[in-house]
């Protein structure tokens, strides 16, 4: 298993538990799991959730979901996509989504730190807007929502 990939499980299987109670009524609303990365509830197998606050180039765009890029992967061809979802395609398919290139995940890369640090800069709100109203680069959410 590949250090990219072990890091991925171990990120995604890392959830914060946060009660949701209601201020005036007396109406139970069980406790949801969310990501300690994003701070949304989301499926394992699911990508980060995030509410960007700018527009995004569409060179960091992945061509699979029309998100922003999460835990991009380069294929030999020369596209971008994110790692769930290139992984996720390749299940049923054997090319590149864009120009149809015969592709194996085995053939892609993490692409440069710079592509990276562009996808860290993303400004992005902090998803507990009921009680956070802060904006701050999508690198940080992470130790934003710890420190919450």
């Amino acid at each position: 298993m590949s250090d990219c990939h072990a890091a991925s499980q171990a990120e995604r299987k890392s959830v914060i538990y946060v009660t949701i109670s209601p201020t005036d009524s007396d109406v139970f609303y069980p406790t949801l799991d969310l990501c300690t990365s994003c701070g949304h509830g989301h499926k394992l197998e699911e990508n980060h959730e995030y509410i960007y606050k700018d527009e995004v180039d569409d060179d960091l765009i992945c061509h699979i979901c029309l998100q922003p890029l999460i835990r991009p992967l380069d294929t030999p061809c020369g596209h971008t996509y994110c790692q769930e979802c290139l992984t996720n395609f390749l299940l049923e398919s054997d090319f590149c989504p864009v120009c149809r290139t015969p592709l194996m995940l085995q053939s892609c890369r993490k692409p440069s730190l710079l592509v990276h640090k562009l996808l860290d800069k993303l400004t992005v709100a902090c998803p507990f807007n009921e009680f956070c109203m802060e904006t701050l680069p999508r690198g940080e959410m992470e130790d934003h929502i710890k420190g919450r």
